[in-house]
């Protein structure tokens, strides 16, 4: 698994490499700036992560899980994003914790694993810290515990059981965190933890960055994969229109890419919360679910969505796409009138689908790698 590891990032810097050439395009930016493309605009040339994620947010719901699986895989979603949870009680503290009621067992999780392999997605482990008790403001990307020495022990102890779980699973991605700001200054504990994760877990490693975070970290030469959020303000309160959408996204496509050419141009990028609320506001507060909880508008959630994957599908940096959210139990509502992140039942999934349809090379990295591996 190791060299699956090392062929699939030669692959992915392969295929960067060929498309280093970036250069100025005739379009200009709202301000202006010229926008930076990439050569060539054309479908992307390996088989993308293309993901939706399930939340496990009970452990007596297997067989809904297993539903629910089964829905994501008649998509043409070619991986699934599967979540788990630990509980802190607010940002102040220093002690994470699994809730046995809320989060499955390792062998339900085992289980549910390899029914994902069983339906021909790939899967994608994601463990993530949630505040059981969150006071006003706070959510984990401000955990400030007294004793940080004692909030990484947990925090090692709950990423390593995940790790190992991933290694005995054959899960192609394992992520060490999602979205947790305050402790990505601490460069060397991280470097410490993904070094402990390489020791058990043989697949690639990623890690999620909220979409305004992902510059400061130093560490991301740590990691296989640059995971980001996209959660921008892309209308600034304006109608948010397909043209608007998409002037935005290319500015933002624009910056990252500068960015990413700069930096890790070695490392591929995966967009780990692709997602926006059914909500009128969803364009302005894609982070905020909570703001138009009463205002269902599907044409501007799948106005998000065309315009999000009209940028970026054929990118060749990009490794893929992990949508948010599935449903939590398979007879869900998600119509029209729901205001959740779930794009089942909405114009939005027609969108997502269409993307997800558009042709790869048809050579699977993963594939090639095991096919290579086996062969020495």
């Amino acid at each position: 698994m190791k060299l699956d590891r090392i062929v699939i990032l030669v692959v992915f810097v392969g295929i960067i490499a060929a498309a280093t050439g970036l250069r100025l395009g005739p379009a200009q930016d709202s301000n202006g700036r010229p926008i930076i493309l990439v050569d060539p605009p054309e479908p992307v040339s390996r088989t993308q992560f293309r993901g939706i994620a399930l939340q496990l947010h009970n452990s007596d719901k297997l067989a809904d899980y297993s539903l629910l699986i089964s829905q994501i895989a008649q998509t043409n979603a070619n991986t699934i994003c599967l979540v788990v949870h630990a509980q802190q009680e607010n940002a102040s503290s220093a002690s994470i914790f699994i809730d046995s009621r809320k989060t499955p067992s390792d062998a339900e999780l085992t289980e549910l694993i390899a029914e994902a392999h069983k339906k021909g997605l790939r899967v994608i482990l994601m463990p993530i810290v949630l505040l059981e008790n969150a006071r006003s403001g706070e959510w984990r990307g401000k955990i400030d515990p007294p004793n940080w020495d004692k909030w990484w022990e947990d925090y090692a102890n709950f990423i390593l059981h995940y790790a190992k779980l991933s290694a005995q699973s054959e899960t192609e991605i394992f992520m060490v965190g999602s979205e947790l700001i305050s402790t990505e200054k601490q460069a060397d504990r991280w470097r410490n933890l993904i070094a402990r994760v390489r020791s058990v877990f043989p697949g690639l490693i990623s890690y999620s960055a909220n979409w305004d975070h992902y510059r400061p970290i130093k560490w991301w030469d740590e990691v296989d994969i640059i995971g980001m959020t996209t959660y921008y303000d892309l209308t600034g309160g304006d109608k948010p229109t397909l043209e608007k959408l998409t002037r935005s996204w290319l500015s933002i496509k624009e910056d990252i890419l500068t960015w990413h050419a700069k930096n890790f141009p070695q490392l591929p990028i995966l967009f780990t919360e692709v997602g926006w609320p059914n909500q009128v506001t969803c364009a302005q507060f894609p982070w905020n679910y909570y703001q138009s909880p009463n205002k269902p508008d599907p044409q501007a959630q799948a106005n998000c969505f065309e315009a999000f994957f009209g940028t970026w599908i054929s990118v060749p940096a990009v490794a893929g796409f992990i949508v948010w959210e599935w449903k939590q139990h398979p007879d869900q509502d998600t119509g029209l009138k729901d205001t959740s992140y779930v794009p089942a039942g909405k114009p939005a999934m027609e969108v997502i689908e269409k993307f997800y349809r558009l042709p790869t090379d048809g050579q699977d990295p993963l594939a090639k790698a095991a096919a290579e591996n086996a062969g020495e």
